[in-house]
């Protein structure tokens, strides 16, 4: 399959302002059905470039996958010398895993990065990770911890939650649970920072949100470092980016160099980098989880 970096998504708005109040989806096309995208500009509160995808859970042929263990999970990380960490998965970029399931037979059309993960250290190049919280995958836990925090999870009748919690009589009904760094709206209000607490600073960012009856995933992929073309979000760009697109839970999940949203073009097959990387740096960086969906 070919690779095509795109800087733009089948279809495009631009905004002198702000973030606009609401996204029309009906004005958007499919790129696969149950998925829709859209490229928002913004140049408020300064230059911004948005990539988003409505998933409709409630598709019929829709599935939904993830990272599961590495082959040698449970053994310590070669790489790792100072201390013992143990392998929870095999790190790999977006693309590749969207490529890897295609050539497997799978009709994977959309995958994201998801979760932040350990070690972060230089050289930042460990070829597994280890994960911060509780991660699932068709209702077998993926990392050693079974600690709690912020998660995103689809269960296998397609319904999303965002959730701080999952009870472990859940977890057979869950097709995915992935962990992220911070819930940032809550039953439709914006989260600020905590009090005494500076705003993140400005960063490429990856964060999903859902409708208030979980129907409606939202992905949001936002570019940055990049002068003169994208600088960045932070959480507060986030929730209302996403609130925006009609969601009532939002979560960010991760960021930096990992943020990364690919499709696969139905029918051609081309695979679509919709994010653009910084230009300079030329990479793109295996993450420890990443989001798929795809027909069956």
């Amino acid at each position: 399959m070919s690779l095509l970096c795109a800087v733009a998504l089948v279809s495009a708005a631009v905004f002198g302002g702000g973030c606009p109040e609401s996204i029309d989806w009906s004005a958007t096309r499919e790129f696969a059905p149950g998925m829709r995208c859209h490229h928002l500009t913004l140049d408020e509160p300064r230059l911004m470039e948005n990539y988003m995808v409505r998933v409709d859970l409630h598709t019929p042929s829709l599935r939904v996958t993830g990272t599961g263990r590495a082959v040698d999970w449970g053994e310590p990380m070669a790489d790792v010398t100072n201390r013992v960490v143990l392998i929870d998965t095999l790190r790999r970029r977006t693309r590749d895993f969207l490529e890897e399931h295609r050539a497997h037979g799978t009709n994977m059309v959309l995958a994201v990065n998801t979760s932040p993960w350990n070690p972060w250290e230089p050289p930042f190049t460990h070829r597994n990770a280890r994960l911060p919280h509780l991660t699932v995958l068709n209702g077998g836990i993926v990392s050693h911890t079974t600690k709690r925090g912020p998660m995103l999870v689809i269960y296998t009748n397609n319904v999303a939650v965002i959730t701080n919690a999952l009870d472990d009589a859940d977890l057979p009904s869950v097709a995915i649970a992935h962990p992220g760094f911070k819930i940032i709206m809550k039953a439709g209000e914006m989260l600020g920072p905590s009090d005494g607490k500076r705003r993140p600073k400005l960063a490429p960012r990856t964060a999903f949100g859902i409708s208030a009856d979980g129907r409606y995933l939202y992905i949001l992929v936002v570019d940055g470092r990049q002068e003169g073309y994208s600088l960045g979000a932070d959480m507060l760009d986030l929730a209302r980016l996403l609130k925006a697109a009609g969601a009532w839970d939002a979560i960010n999940v991760d960021g930096g160099g990992s943020s990364t949203l690919v499709r696969c073009n139905q029918p051609g097959g081309r695979v679509v980098i919709d994010n653009r990387h910084e230009p300079l740096r030329r990479f793109y960086r295996n993450v420890a989880v990443n989001l798929g969906f795809y027909l069956q």
